[in-house]
């Protein structure tokens, strides 16, 4: 599935690196900047262990514009932490990851985890969706789960899956 998240009020656009794409990473949330004022390099980190195409972008949003995405598309009326929606073009990955920041950031709270690892962790989600990993059923999930997991190791971000009872996004 995939959307156009033009119709969303852009509070701030950036281009990521100069040697990347321009038009990357949407901010429609300012309080990402405060609570994560090195976005910008974390994102950068991530490309360098898990590349993505120009025709991602990814938009760190809130609640409200979320929940609106998730009833529109998934018929959920609540927030989630992240939505993924895939480029409907066969001939490349990529596709709209929209973050929304107070389900994050309660969620990261709740675990006792850093907002920016928490993050990392929903953004390679992302990225991995749009890679055609899920977790629909176990096998799945476990394949999704240790593929996260060895990319947060090479940002020397812990395993979020081990000792936890939440096993699946």
């Amino acid at each position: 599935m995939s959307i156009s998240i033009s119709f969303m009020p852009r509070f701030y656009r950036y281009q990521m690196i100069d040697f990347l794409y321009k038009e990357v990473i949407l901010i429609q949330d300012k309080r990402w900047f405060q609570c994560i004022p090195n976005l910008k390099s974390l994102i950068y980190r991530i490309y360098t262990i898990q590349p993505f195409t120009e025709q991602t972008t990814l938009c760190f949003s809130n609640n409200h514009i979320i929940q609106k995405l998730n009833y529109q598309f998934r018929k959920k009326n609540k927030p989630t932490n992240v939505l993924t929606f895939e480029n409907l073009n066969f001939h490349s990955y990529g596709g709209d990851i929209i973050f929304a920041f107070e389900t994050i950031q309660k969620e990261a709270n709740r675990n006792q985890k850093p907002l920016t690892h928490h993050l990392a962790h929903l953004i390679i989600h992302g990225l991995l969706h749009l890679q055609n990993y899920d977790h629909v059923d176990c096998n799945e999930a476990k394949t999704m789960e240790m593929k996260e997991a060895f990319l947060l190791n090479k940002l020397g971000i812990s395993n979020p899956w081990k000792n936890s009872s939440f096993r699946s996004i």
